[in-house]
């Protein structure tokens, strides 16, 4: 197994994630997209996504040789009046997400409280690393 090779494309992937998406729709003057947290815990790579205020059914996922892509629309919510300050981002929203170098597998997806968490499994040392291609159909809300 060529080490060299598989810390440098860890360094391309960590490297990706701290770039500004390029993805990304206009809404007025802002553009805004879910942060995310990704943590390598033992034999996968957790994938946190901040979607508040969205349900299920109004996330599309992709999946791709590339990686995944994260898309929706949040809906603003106005209670009437004229709003005085609006901090909470709404309209449609793409958020691209590279492959870890070792990821492998099934990916396992998890929404509760406004958050998506993506399970991607990374390749044992010892085997050959495979792009992750298949996603849960439908998410697993987790139970209160």
């Amino acid at each position: 197994m060529n080490t060299k090779n598989i810390s440098n494309n860890r360094n391309l992937f960590v490297a990706s994630l701290n770039a500004v998406p390029a993805c990304q729709t206009r809404d007025g003057d802002t553009d805004w997209f879910p942060a995310v947290d990704v943590t390598e815990a033992g034999q996968e790579y957790v994938f946190e996504v901040d979607l508040p205020g969205l349900k299920p059914q109004e996330i599309q996922l992709r999946v791709d040789s590339q990686g995944l892509s994260i898309s929706g629309q949040r809906v603003p919510r106005h209670r009437g009046g004229e709003p005085v300050r609006v901090e909470r981002f709404s309209g449609a929203f793409t958020r691209q997400l590279p492959w870890p170098p070792d990821a492998h597998g099934e990916i396992h997806a998890i929404f509760s409280d406004g958050v998506l968490e993506l399970h991607v499994p990374r390749a044992c040392p010892d085997s050959e690393p495979e792009q992750a291609q298949a996603l849960a159909r439908e998410f697993q809300e987790a139970a209160p």
